[in-house]
């Protein structure tokens, strides 16, 4: 795969793995800043970080809703300062890539309702949608207990699907999978959250299915 995934703005988590001394070092990283030839990836300065040696060979882990992206690249320098870490690299030419979505996603704008035990409700509209689950944008976040509990997801199917399907509305049990902060052109825009169906029938998956496939 050539293109460069780190151009893409549905980019979840970037992790460096390195060998230093022996010891082998992973860590959370965000891109700050790419042009034709190096990359620069930032981080907060961990305790006892010791600087690695230039020309080290570092693999770089990158997640997105789609799958898991690697490749490995050379480090040009590592600059330090008193909050944080630059890590300067050479610009990747290939990656592998591992597919994790169950079925290709569509983006769609379907009405949904997320429902948690305790009665706290979300309502919007999909941003995309695929036969593993939904993802949605969102202006503001929600707090990180309600990413640790399953819930009932009910989306609206459209009025128009050609389809035994009386009520029109697909209800499963779900879980939040990940989400991205200013997701969108630039980094403008809001939260992606995405969620997981758990118990879609064999009939709701043949009739995502039907739905998925009639979409262009």
């Amino acid at each position: 795969m050539n293109h460069n995934i780190l151009k893409e703005t549905e980019v979840t988590s970037i992790f460096f793995i390195y060998t230093d001394n022996g010891m082998k070092r992973k860590y959370s990283v965000k891109l700050r800043f790419m042009d034709q030839k190096e990359c620069y990836f930032a981080m907060f300065m961990p305790d006892k970080f010791v600087k690695p040696k230039k020309k080290t060979p570092v693999d770089i882990i990158v997640y997105t809703p789609d799958g898991v992206y690697t490749t490995q690249v050379t480090l040009v320098d590592t600059t330090l300062s008193m909050s944080d870490i630059l890590f300067n690299v050479t610009i990747p030419k290939t990656w592998k890539f591992k597919q994790l979505r169950q079925s290709t996603r569509k983006q769609q704008a379907l009405p949904f309702n997320i429902k948690f035990d305790d009665g706290f409700e979300i309502n919007g509209e999909t941003f995309d949608i695929s036969l593993g689950g939904i993802s949605y944008l969102a202006d503001k976040t929600f707090s990180g207990i309600y990413e640790r509990l399953k819930c009932t997801l009910t989306v609206e199917m459209p009025n128009d699907l050609i389809i035994n399907f009386p009520d029109k509305k697909l209800i499963t049990e779900a879980y939040f999978v990940r989400k991205k902060e200013n997701f969108g052109e630039y980094g403008s825009g809001g939260t992606l959250y995405a969620f997981k169906f758990t118990k879609l029938s064999n009939e709701e998956l043949e009739i995502l299915r039907h739905y998925l496939l009639s979409l262009m």
